[in-house]
Order: C-alpha cells, then structure tokens, then sequence
C-alpha cells in the first residue's frame, strides 16, 4: 500500500526539502511506488521514489 494519496501535501527530503502536491501514484514492478509531485515553483511535475518523500511540515504562522 502507498504512503501517501493524491493530494497530500509532500516534500522531497533528498534535496532541499523542496514541497510540493501529490498529483499521481504508480507502483512499480518491484512492488515499490513512485510518486508524481506538483513541486511548488517548478511548473512541471517531478518523480520521485516512496523514500526521497515525507510528509510536509506546516510550519505556524506562514503565509
């Protein structure tokens, strides 16, 4: 079963946490899943493996 669902907010934490949306996911053939990002600032989705995400913190009193 995935990790995350389509939707949820995500960021990459192999480089530079960089945050994004959960736009698609597909599992592989090994079992595990990879997952298509809306990464925030980029315009065009970026995938990534199951390991490189975590959940997005949301930090207090951002705007």
């Amino acid at each position: 079963m995935a990790k995350f669902a389509v939707g949820e907010q995500v960021e990459n934490v192999a480089n530079d946490h960089e945050a994004g949306t959960v736009v698609a996911v597909f599992p592989t053939v090994d079992g595990s899943f990879r997952y298509a990002v809306d990464t925030e600032g980029y315009g065009t989705l970026q995938f990534f493996a199951e390991e490189k995400l975590a959940f997005a913190v949301t930090r207090r009193g951002a705007t």
